[in-house]
């Protein structure tokens, strides 16, 4: 790790002196870049010359048509632009790969390879990169040619299947989950391989002896990761209750089938809560709550397997108690009783929220195009190694003088040749 890939904070990060290259697009590659960022990785952003990041030209727009979606998922980041189709596009990347400890890219399988720029090629150039590879369908496998996005991922994963009501088509979520969710994979898995290549390597016991303790000899790796794939890991038990029950599970809209009461009721305000109480220890509270402990004594309700066969009755008492009252009574009446409790929150309901206010939740990033600019924090906390958000996105090239100039020690003769050329 080079002295100018160290990071510029005050207080040090725990991910300083890790250079990371993001030559991806949209979501499944960068934003495994920007959590790294996050806690002090140095992140350099490949753009193409005049063009840009994908991203950039997303909606919604502020003044100017610049993008805040780029704006929050840029941050921190470094631009520089390369024109990977041009030869001395490609000689300039490997000159970064020789000093970087990761890339990570969402092409489409083969691009790289075409480009001449494939896992081998970067492994001759920096034996110890770890290269992380983002797709719909995944490096190998019949699919892998297809294209796709999001929508393809949680449609193969089987989460479109399950997301809406019974009776109606089913529904996408509210975000691109499967591309977020595979960033989050990402920044996972990285971590994983590059302590796999510096950390010393540890006896069955978990010591590291003085044979095994040497570990600067090891090689970087490749990971391959698929949005449905993504999505398939976190289906519970979906998979397992197929092979060993027969059970293809459905859509449930807003309930469980093995928990009552449960949904999301409209108040007398307009607003949807949801009460979690359906659970044998938590209904009992519920049911004083709402005026009617003579449920408990009523064998319909009395226990959770009774109330799930007689769910649409437990429910239409519950949701006809929400209408006669409002969103905030609901919730002083359910902390007083401790009972599990939710609003169904808007951005409007985040922003203001003394809880989420008090744990530093959103940040304000001072942006280069807009002032400061209120965006989500951190994903974590940290005791010891806290992270930041050091800077706002940067614009298109921003960093090529200090990369190109800095980093690689080129002259501004050879920039100015790379600048004619389009390359940059």
């Amino acid at each position: 790790m080079t002295d100018a890939a160290k990071g510029t904070g005050a207080a040090p990060l725990p991910l300083e002196g890790l250079l990371v290259l993001d030559v991806g697009t949209r979501i499944g590659a960068p934003f495994a870049a920007t959590l790294l960022a996050d806690f002090g990785a140095q992140v350099i952003k490949v753009e193409q010359p005049k063009v840009g990041d994908f991203m950039r030209s997303i909606g919604p727009f502020a003044e100017g048509g610049y993008s805040l979606w780029w704006a929050v998922e840029g941050r921190t980041k470094k631009s520089i632009t390369l024109d990977l189709r041009k030869p001395r596009g490609r000689d300039l990347l490997k000159r970064l790969v020789e000093r970087a400890d990761a890339m990570v890219e969402n092409f489409q399988p083969g691009t790289l390879e075409g480009w001449g720029l494939g896992p081998e090629v970067l492994a001759a150039v920096n034996p110890r990169l770890v290269l992380s590879r983002v797709s719909v369908y995944g490096q190998e496998g019949p699919y892998r040619d297809r294209p796709g996005l999001d929508r393809n991922g949680i449609a193969m994963g089987g989460l479109l299947h399950l997301t809406g009501y019974p009776d109606r088509p089913p529904v996408r979520p509210g975000v691109i989950v499967s591309d977020y969710l595979t960033g989050v994979f990402n920044a996972l898995s990285l971590m994983i391989a590059l302590y796999h290549r510096d950390a010393a390597p540890r006896s069955a016991s978990g010591a590291a002896t003085a044979e095994e303790r040497p570990a600067a000899g090891r090689r970087g790796q490749v990971i391959d990761l698929a949005l449905y794939s993504s999505i398939l890991r976190i289906l519970e038990h979906t998979v397992a209750a197929y092979d060993h029950l027969g059970i293809v599970r459905g859509r449930e809209g807003n309930r469980l089938a093995n928990s009552a009461p449960l949904d999301n009721w409209q108040t007398s305000d307009g607003q949807y809560v949801s009460i979690i109480a359906a659970g044998d220890g938590l209904f009992p509270r519920l049911a004083r709550l709402i005026g009617r402990p003579e449920l408990l004594d009523d064998p319909r309700f009395a226990k959770l397997e009774a109330r799930v066969r007689h769910a649409d009755e437990i429910n239409r008492i519950v949701a006809d108690w929400c209408r006669a009252h409002s969103a905030a009574e609901i919730e002083q009446l359910c902390l007083a009783a401790e009972v599990p409790f939710a609003r169904t929150y808007s951005v409007a309901d985040i922003c203001a929220d003394p809880h989420i206010q008090a744990r530093g939740d959103l940040v304000e990033v001072e942006d280069p195009v807009l002032g400061p600019l209120r965006m989500q924090g951190l994903h974590a906390r940290f005791s010891a190694t806290p992270g930041a958000v050091r800077r706002g996105a940067p614009r298109l090239g921003e960093h090529n003088e200090e990369i190109y100039g800095g980093l690689l020690c080129l002259a501004e003769e050879e920039l100015d040749s790379l600048r004619a050329e389009g390359v940059i």
